[in-house]
């Protein structure tokens, strides 16, 4: 009998002391959970149930809440509808709904560019109207820094395995050779120098091939040919038709206004057609894309072409328009061209060189996978970046002033081309 209690006693115990544990954990998950409930009072907190999106709704029975960064991983994808005025639900993605502000980043970046054109713009004018030596210098390092840049592009890792880049020596040496074609531009030599040129290039290319120990780094490639030849002729030869341009020495029908005189002659600087012309051209490429940037922004819908997809219909129709308003205002102020409509025929020669120049330059970075040419002016990239607009806008506009004064009957001894004054 008193084995039997013994046993209930022991029995008892192993009760209570499992009775205490039970009570304990249970304690403990209390504790545990009064503790999230805290954290989760402190953090922002969102109602959501199935109301199916209403502003105002109460949540249902099943409302769960969870936590803002819970929601804001899950507003990447997951669209939600919002209501409008016709009783239609549109898609909207919540990622960015909170505010319509540009980024910090975007707004750095333009306020360079802004103030990189504030840089340049009075540089450019003061070197155009001085003319001269000054105005060479200015377009040999254009050139000089376009050739580089270039050169960059053509030697990016992005490029195919299979085209090979000419020996860092004839890199350097199509450089030289840019500024070389400047400075003879500048001192009216035009025959025979970007033929001599290439052919500089090409026999330094051959004797350094030949010049190989290894058979096979002998062989010749014709993308070496072509990136030489080419490079020469983009970043030299066609620069240098803003040289001719400015040396224009045809004397204009109608005389500067009397503060640009004054102007021109403490500058010692004649009052002459080439002048005249040099600052349409680029005036008509600063407004061509001024207007289609400002178009693009406000009304652009429809994309222009697939190499450069920022660009639209609508903002090419705005460059346009500012471009022809531009040559009508010098035409009806210094009656130049002196003809309506060859003042729209060279507004829209020069527009097109623009646009052309810009979507030749961009197809060469996107081949090079680079999204600019260089980091030498904030927010425009490099000068190939800013300056591709005006590489082909020299040669079409001399041509155009050209043969419309040749046309009219002017004596082609004025339309040599002299060291710009």
């Amino acid at each position: 009998m008193g084995n039997n209690n013994n046993n209930d006693d022991d029995e008892d115990e192993r009760s209570d002391r499992f009775l205490s544990q039970v009570a304990g954990v249970v304690a403990l998950v209390d504790v545990t959970q009064d503790l999230a409930a805290f954290q989760e009072a402190n953090e922002n907190k969102v109602v959501t149930g199935p109301t199916e999106g209403k502003a105002g709704a109460e949540p249902g029975p099943q409302a769960t809440e969870r936590s803002g960064l819970e929601l804001e991983k899950e507003a990447v994808s997951v669209p939600v509808p919002v209501p409008v005025e016709n009783g239609a639900a549109e898609v909207s993605n919540l990622k960015g709904s909170s505010s319509s502000s540009p980024p910090p980043k975007k707004k750095s970046a333009l306020l360079s560019r802004i103030l990189t054109a504030l840089v340049i713009g009075p540089l450019a004018a003061y070197c155009i109207v001085s003319g001269s030596s000054l105005f060479a210098m200015f377009i040999g390092f254009i050139a000089w820094q376009c050739s580089v840049e270039y050169i960059g592009l053509m030697t990016s890792k992005k490029v195919s395995k299979s085209f090979k880049a000419p020996p860092t020596l004839l890199r350097r040496t199509l450089s030289a050779l840019c500024v070389g074609m400047i400075a003879a531009a500048n001192k009216g030599i035009r025959t025979g120098v970007f033929e001599t040129a290439c052919f500089i290039l090409l026999a330094m290319l051959l004797v350094k091939k030949s010049a190989k120990k290894k058979p096979k780094k002998r062989k010749v490639r014709f993308s070496e040919l072509t990136m030489l030849i080419f490079g020469l002729f983009y970043c030299a030869y066609l620069p240098t038709f803003w040289i001719r341009l400015r040396g224009v020495s045809i004397i204009p029908t109608v005389p500067p206004p009397e503060i640009l005189a004054r102007l021109l002659d403490w500058m010692n600087v004649e009052w002459t057609v080439g002048l005249l012309a040099t600052f349409i051209s680029a005036l008509s490429v600063v407004a061509a894309d001024t207007g289609a940037f400002v178009g693009g922004k406000l009304t652009g819908r429809t994309p222009l072409i697939s190499i450069s997809p920022n660009k639209t219909v609508e903002g090419a129709a705005w460059g346009f328009v500012a471009s022809v308003a531009v040559t009508l205002a010098f035409n009806y102020w210094f009656v130049f061209p002196g003809n309506t409509v060859v003042a729209v025929a060279f507004a829209l020669v020069v527009y097109a060189a623009s646009v052309f120049g810009d979507l030749i330059e961009s197809s060469m970075k996107r081949a090079a996978g680079k999204k600019d040419s260089g980091q030498l002016l904030p927010g425009h990239g490099g000068i190939l970046d800013r300056f591709d607009s005006y590489i082909f806008t020299g040669v079409l506009a001399y041509a155009v002033l050209y043969w419309w004064y040749y046309w009219c009957g002017t004596p082609l001894s004025q339309l040599i081309i002299t060291p710009p004054r």
